[in-house]
């Protein structure tokens, strides 16, 4: 997290100043306040005007420079925070497919809210109270030594006690900030889930059954809320009440010096407006360490989060197809399974067309994630025009996967196409137009907005605008996983037509209900 503070430090230091000179102004004031009392007792009016005026403009000053720190303060936390939640979603997006699909999106959504707020709140707007309050300490009880040692001792010794109390508990705080957490992480987890399914659970109406699994979750997660917050208030009450105990015997002290004449009633007055200004903040100086003692494991662990989304750098990256793919002997099992792939031999020629058909569950999706470097083989190889697979980091720059589930975002129809490249309109309706999508083949119709999932468009116009998407990316290699998945016949049978029509690229599509009498159109075909 101290990255981020340091970004932001000249916020941060503009706003300690200001405070150091607003605290100023309050400890001054105080001296002002007795000044005038002692001359209006003594009757000396124009004195005890003259202070009047400077205890005025004491408090102009202080007013001023703590409204200037509480707007330099607001630009150090949102500007922390903002470079936080850039972190964690650059993070997100860095990370490999496999290694993102470890994760559920609603624990990605609870990092990205709930944790990011969280130490917004007990770390960033934490820390420039923490170092206000600190100062106002430091000045009040040097203020207090010069007014009397004795009152300044004694007042410091009591006012301290309960900045021991978050240390003394801080294993608790921290296991019960962390408990609440995975809490949230868990509800957040099974919510996003219902969300998805959101039409299953409609349809099968287990709206009911769904409410009361949502209730345990919820409960759970309100539970370690309430726990966290009732050992926060514990504390405080420990903290308020040792305060409050102490500054009624600094008072009795304050009582004493006046009866025995060391005080005047303008020193009396000046001391109980510094117990008054140290009070407070030693209160919440002992909530302000709890939080941030609290916060501290949420702050490794984030920490820990961002770093593992860095990943080694993609030093190589494969950019163009020369002449072909080769599986030689390949073989592939996951961790602790029985082997998917076992001695799969199989060419790929640039420029031609391959279906890879079979069974579900046969390993044909893991052949060809296999060739996007989401695995690597447990036996034999793969070789991109005579280099081994493995020399290359990553080979996105080279394919473009069409996956079984058509994605489309919540934005213009322009943007899913182009995946926000500079890309002419007039080739944008070129190839909508050749996909059968006449009525989107316009200016107009580019700027109209797809709903969240495509949800205004029908299962075949999702699949053609993913195909479209593909073909504007012109990479040497299109790689087409179940694009009849889920279509009638009549649409299945234009997409075959328009999958076939394609020219200039190696495809290979992956696919157990390609038209038979279709298939000597392939350059290839792998059955598993």
């Amino acid at each position: 997290m101290k990255k981020y503070q340091r970004r932001s430090g000249a916020c941060f230091a503009g706003a300690m100043v200001c405070i150091l000179i607003s605290i100023a102004f309050a400890v001054v004031l105080q001296f002002f306040k007795g000044d005038v009392l002692d001359h209006a007792l003594s009757g000396a009016s124009a004195e005890a005007l003259r202070y009047a005026v400077l205890l005025f403009a004491c408090i102009l000053g202080e007013v001023l420079f703590y409204f200037i720190y509480k707007r330099l303060t607001a630009r150090f936390v949102v500007g922390c925070t903002k470079l936080l939640k850039r972190d964690i979603f650059e993070s997100i997006l860095r990370r490999g497919y496999v290694s993102y699909k470890q994760l559920s999106q609603g624990e990605y959504i609870a990092k990205y809210t709930n944790e990011a707020d969280m130490i917004q709140a007990r770390r960033f707007q934490m820390l420039p109270l923490f170092w206000e309050i600190l100062f106002r300490i430091v000045f009040v009880s040097a203020a207090l030594f010069l007014l009397d040692w004795r009152i300044a001792l004694v007042t410091i010794g009591l006012l301290t006690t309960p900045l021991y109390i978050p240390k003394l508990i801080e294993k608790r705080l921290q296991r019960a900030q962390a408990e609440y957490v995975q809490a949230v992480e868990a509800a957040l987890s099974r919510i996003t889930d219902w969300l998805n399914g959101f039409e299953i659970i409609k349809n099968y109406s287990v709206e009911k059954a769904i409410l009361r699994q949502f209730d345990e979750v919820n409960d759970l997660a309100m539970d370690k809320l309430l726990q966290d917050t009732t050992l926060g208030a514990v504390s405080q009450l420990i903290t308020t009440l040792i305060s409050y105990l102490s500054y009624f015997v600094v008072l009795a002290v304050a009582a004493w010096l006046v009866l025995k004449g060391d005080f005047t009633a303008g020193n009396f007055f000046v001391a109980i407006g510094m117990i008054d200004q140290l009070s407070y903040p030693l209160i919440s100086l002992a909530e302000i360490i709890r939080k941030l003692v609290s916060v501290r494991p949420s702050c490794h662990a984030m920490e820990r989060f961002i770093k593992e989304g860095s990943g080694p750098s993609e030093s190589k990256r494969l950019s163009k197809l020369r002449s072909g793919i080769r599986y030689d002997g390949v073989s592939f099992a996951y961790p602790n399974a029985q082997p998917i792939l076992k001695d799969l031999d199989f060419e790929v020629k640039k420029g031609k067309r391959y279906l890879i058909q079979g069974p579900s569950g046969c390993g044909k999706t893991t052949a060809v994630n296999l060739l996007l470097r989401y695995y690597d083989v447990t036996g034999g190889s793969i070789e991109i025009d005579g280099t081994p697979l493995s020399a290359y980091d990553s080979t996105y720059d080279c394919m473009t996967v069409v996956r079984q589930e058509a994605v489309l975002f919540h934005d213009s129809l322009r943007n899913n196409l182009t995946m926000y490249r500079e890309i002419a309109d007039e080739k944008l309706v070129h190839v909508l137009s050749d996909l059968g999508l006449g009525k989107y083949a316009t200016a107009q119709a580019l700027d109209e907005t797809v709903s969240e999932n495509g949800a205004n468009l029908s299962g075949g116009e999702k699949k053609r605008i993913c195909l479209a998407r593909a073909l504007l990316r012109d990479t040497d290699v299109l790689i087409l996983d179940e694009p009849l998945a889920n279509l009638d016949e009549a649409t299945a049978q234009k997409i075959e037509d328009l999958l076939l029509s394609i020219e200039g690229r190696t495809m290979l599509v992956v696919s157990h209900q390609f038209s038979e009498r279709k298939l000597s159109r392939f350059d290839g075909v792998l059955s598993f």
